[in-house]
């Protein structure tokens, strides 16, 4: 016979048998408790990604409080500064001389 002939016929008569998975009870209480344990750790991720949105309410909040704190103020100060141009820009205001001479009282 040629090589190639040998070659090609090598492994013509083996059969390969399916593989089972055979567990016994140590192998199955291993794969329970490696699941359970995959179970807790996604459970544990999920409640941390919860609190952090928790604190990152909260920061938010009370950013946004400082916010409306700050817009108060600057209402009350634009009220404030309006307040002091229309006296001056008043007519009785306008019709006001300023003193030359200060006496005072003894």
């Amino acid at each position: 016979m040629a090589t190639a002939t040998l070659v090609a016929r090598r492994n013509q008569n083996l059969y390969r048998q399916p593989t089972k998975v055979v567990m016994g009870p140590t192998s199955a209480t291993f794969v329970v408790i490696a699941l359970v344990a995959v179970l807790a750790l996604l459970y544990l991720n999920q409640i941390t990604k919860t609190s952090v949105f928790g604190y990152k309410s909260a920061a938010l909040s009370v950013q946004l409080d400082q916010i409306k704190s700050d817009e108060r103020d600057m209402n009350v100060e634009a009220a404030r500064l309006t307040s002091i141009q229309a006296v001056q820009q008043s007519a009785a205001a306008k019709a006001m001389v300023p003193t030359t001479q200060i006496t005072y009282a003894k």
